[in-house]
């Protein structure tokens, strides 16, 4: 067994938690896994996120199916408990290209947002911030698909 820093812990238990939501695991199921791992950490902490990848999981094809001129409901937005900068985050797919002859690549950018946004405002925002902020050397936006919305709610105050 590798030994993993504290510091990642979190991070690599919450990156293996949609395929055991997919397997049908349980929480504690899955803690005690971790725990095996030596992964564990605050059981609070670790029911929050495991809340969070759920509704993810729960909604991450809903968002994609929203048309660009029209506002997603509340439904179709994730409920994180993460620390997010702003209320709302959306996860948007950019695709570049280096030179007209190279194949497409894809990234994805998040834009953080105090009010939900429509999915082309969106992208308008990810083009206006391509072109002033983002100057990836020699890279051309092509095009921006926003694919999914996350919406932060209060959770429970956390020790340390």
């Amino acid at each position: 067994m590798a030994i993993v820093p504290n510091y990642l812990k979190r991070s690599t238990a919450i990156l293996r938690m949609p395929q055991a939501i997919l397997q049908g695991m349980t929480a504690s199921g899955f803690l005690r896994k971790l725990k095996g791992l030596g992964l564990g950490y605050q059981k609070q902490r670790f029911l929050a996120d495991w809340r969070s990848v759920a509704g993810i999981e729960k909604r991450k094809n809903a968002y994609k199916f929203v048309r660009r001129d029209r506002r997603p409901k509340m439904s179709a937005l994730a409920d994180v408990e993460w620390e997010l900068e702003k209320e709302y985050m959306y996860k948007v797919r950019v695709f570049t290209r280096t030179s007209p002859d190279e194949p497409m690549q894809e990234r994805f950018v998040n834009i953080p947002s105090d009010r939900p946004l429509l999915p082309e405002e969106t992208e308008a925002e990810v083009e206006r911030r391509w072109e002033d902020d983002w100057r990836y050397e020699g890279e051309t936006l092509e095009r921006a698909q926003t694919i999914a919305g996350y919406h932060r709610i209060e959770g429970p105050e956390y020790e340390d």
